[in-house]
């Protein structure tokens, strides 16, 4: 704890713990989320157990569950339940003495991602464990711009329903940035074709290459996403008419073209162990992405399409 002077007043610096709850709400320990639910342990404590040992684990209860808390990965884990939950430590200032008549408190201002989830999500659809499928509205600009991309290579389909993946466990927009020194990374809205049966997979644990991969390793042994949604028609596999293919957003990143054997994409050049971020076929105007982290993707629609139907007068 630090304590400063600050005119006739005195500034004592505390950090507070918080963890983010299913609506993207930051709740501090101790007190009760929109459940009426409170940890039964209390920032403080929490603090003082952090300052004995920064790479510690502390179990607690909130209600008839448990808890841990781990300081090194900043993750608060349902032990029964194995759900995860973002956790912070935020500093705050307290002033006391001088011309203050009681303790008051202010935060830092901080580039601490509070507005954790996209504007665009339905915040009464935001499930404590797993997925939520919420359909997108065809006013919706999120479903103008997925219809206008798969329209472009998809002659002679149409798009019948877009969902949208609402999974904020897999929501981890910040992570790569944070990697990559806090700056933007390019992101693309891209394809990926597979059967009916990963759906329910993917949009619970994201992508895995070893259970949804049939597209082949050509430029390396990861997931496959393709810029066209033709390329993708062709892997989406059905027993009926009506197919469906997923919308990922994809942190590309840097690439390079990609090699067969590749298990992640090679080091940059006098750069040390840093490597590039995704492997593509063709470096000046890529189609094909290979994405070997899971914290680069993000399952964000389900499209459900199907051919055209013509009406032939005889």
């Amino acid at each position: 704890m630090s304590v400063v002077m600050l005119l006739d007043s005195i500034v004592r610096v505390e950090f507070v713990w918080y963890w983010l709850d299913e609506k993207g709400k930051w709740i501090e320990y101790g007190k009760k989320n929109s459940q009426h639910v409170a940890a039964m342990i209390s920032s403080s404590e929490l603090e003082a157990a952090f300052l004995a040992d920064q790479k510690g684990i502390v179990f607690f209860h909130a209600g008839t569950q448990l808890y841990e808390l781990n300081f090194q990965e900043m993750v608060q884990r349902n032990v029964y339940y194995q759900t995860k939950r973002r956790v912070c430590r935020w500093p705050r200032l307290v002033f006391f003495g001088g011309s203050q008549q009681n303790d008051k408190c202010r935060p830092f201002e901080s580039s601490f991602p509070f507005h954790e989830f996209p504007s665009n999500w339905d915040q009464t659809a935001l499930p404590d464990i797993g997925y939520k499928l919420v359909k997108v509205s065809e006013s919706a600009e999120d479903h103008h711009e997925i219809k206008e991309v798969f329209e472009l290579t998809m002659e002679g389909y149409v798009i019948s329903t877009i969902q949208r993946i609402q999974n904020p466990s897999l929501w981890q927009r910040d992570q790569m940035k944070k990697l990559n020194g806090g700056k933007e990374v390019a992101e693309r809205l891209l394809f990926h074709g597979t059967s009916t049966s990963h759906l329910h997979e993917i949009c619970e644990q994201n992508f895995d290459w070893r259970i949804c991969g049939t597209h082949g390793t050509l430029y390396g042994k990861g997931s496959y996403f393709a810029r066209d949604a033709s390329y993708s028609h062709a892997y989406c596999h059905s027993n009926t008419r009506t197919k469906t293919m997923i919308v990922a957003r994809v942190l590309v990143g840097d690439y390079v073209p990609g090699k067969a054997t590749y298990l992640r994409p090679p080091c940059r050049p006098n750069q040390g162990n840093r490597f590039y971020d995704s492997c593509v076929d063709n470096t000046p105007n890529p189609s094909i992405f290979v994405i070997f982290e899971k914290h680069q993707i993000y399952p964000a629609y389900i499209i459900e399409y199907e051919p055209v139907s013509y009406c032939v007068i005889m």
